[in-house]
């Protein structure tokens, strides 16, 4: 059932037997990946309770029942700003300080709850199927409403953040078109569609350098001044399209369909380190580059996912656009007197192997314990490299203990069918 669907049950006698009622916030609540159906069907049951009435709400996980204790004096004191589901478990604090009877949380622990529980789920799916929904309204007392944040452990970060949800920020329908075709393209065989903020959050991963993260950014946003930034410009109307090729330039041409030395080689040396760890591969996409963090890396069929694998395609793809779009810029801006001028095959054979040899050695450089909770697990790095290093072999099983300069990516994925020269 989608996350904001929550489903109440009344049991009689023994729990054999009884009534429920499927029940969802009457109020627009934003899409997010925190579960907010225990807190509805909670927030409808108290309302329903008299409030000298002691209480106990069965859960099927310990997390509401965290949020209304462990979390709920933090989340307070930073005035609810960025809690996900905050409209919903706002209303469910009021209604409970409202209330002069105990009221418990706690995960089914005998048998006649356990059947109360499963009983409860029944009746979830008939309504959910028969769409009987009951709605219920977030309303607050103020008078039982504790508002703003605490100032001695308000920080900047979350002051701001604050401002800006306040703010009524209007999309740019650039960047909400390119975010819709990403998301949608990220949905697989088994795999649902990613949710915008996990996308945007995908694009600050950790696996990034901070480069990198920036080229993704302005890339959703479709701010990188190429194509139509220069067609509206008097005098410079000619940048707007690709020199090589004549066509309008953007993202997408400059990633997948310019003719000019980098692109395609590119990602053929790309495929040739991918298939030393898997035999699936497709040339990505745009939105395949955009949504890299995600790890979503082309699997067959019946195929289970693994972190390994996820990290070496955000690592591989990501780099790779990255260097395109470089080949690009010198092209174009650097030598911009020269339309002719273009990168060797060998050249930038060079460029890709030395920047995937710049970023192992970053990796290794990260497994230091002198980094603190910032250290990268060896373990990680050797599963995510392990196949693409050279002479592997001929070093230790744990070569992330080698000194750097002895490791490297191995020259033979550098091989293709055509001769560089």
């Amino acid at each position: 059932m989608p996350l904001d669907y929550g489903f109440v049950f009344y049991p009689e006698a023994g729990g054999r037997a009884g009534s429920g009622a499927l029940v969802r916030p009457l109020d627009v609540i934003p899409a997010t990946s925190h579960s907010i159906g225990e807190a509805v069907a909670a927030l409808k049951v108290v309302t329903d309770t008299p409030r000298d009435a002691p209480l106990k709400i069965i859960l099927s996980t310990q997390a509401l029942a965290k949020d209304m204790t462990e979390r709920l004096q933090r989340w307070e004191d930073r005035g609810w700003i960025g809690i996900a589901g905050s409209q919903v478990l706002r209303a469910l604090v009021n209604k409970l300080r409202q209330r002069c009877a105990p009221t418990i949380f706690g995960k089914a622990s005998n048998s006649a709850e356990y059947t109360i529980r499963n009983n409860a789920c029944d009746l979830a799916k008939e309504q959910f199927l028969a769409q009987t929904t009951t709605t219920i309204r977030l309303s607050i007392d103020k008078a039982f409403d504790l508002t703003g944040a605490k100032l001695s452990t308000l920080t900047q970060a979350i002051a701001y953040r604050g401002i800006r949800d306040r703010l009524r920020l209007q999309d740019r329908p650039r960047t909400a078109g390119q975010v819709q075709r990403t998301t949608d393209n990220s949905k697989g065989p088994g795999l649902r569609a990613a949710t915008t903020a996990e996308l945007w959050t995908s694009i600050r991963h950790k696996d990034f350098h901070r480069k990198i993260v920036d080229f993704l950014w302005k890339g959703m946003h479709e701010a990188h001044k190429i194509g139509p930034f220069w067609a509206h410009i008097s005098g410079y109307e000619e940048r707007a399209d690709c020199p090589t090729c004549g066509c309008r330039e953007t993202l997408r041409h400059i990633l997948t369909e310019c003719t000019a030395t980098g692109q395609a080689l590119i990602w053929k040396l790309t495929q040739n380190a991918w298939r030393r760890r898997s035999k699936t591969w497709r040339t990505p996409s745009l939105e395949d580059a955009l949504a890299a963090g995600l790890g979503r890396y082309p699997r067959g069929v019946g195929e289970k996912p693994r972190e390994p694998l996820a990290r070496l395609w955000r690592i591989l793809v990501s780099e790779a656009a990255y260097l395109i779009w470089k080949l690009r810029c010198e092209r174009v801006i650097g030598h911009e007197d020269d339309p002719e001028w273009q990168h060797s095959p060998t050249a930038t054979i060079q460029r890709w192997y030395a920047s995937l040899n710049r970023r192992l050695q970053l990796d290794l450089v990260a497994t230091r314990r002198s980094f603190g909770r910032l250290t990268v697990s060896r373990r990680l790095v050797w599963s995510t490299w392990t196949a693409i290093v050279g002479d592997e072999l001929g070093l230790p099983e744990d070569w992330t203990l080698v000194p750097r300069v002895l490791v490297g990516i191995d020259p033979e994925v550098c091989r293709i069918e055509e001769d560089p020269g």
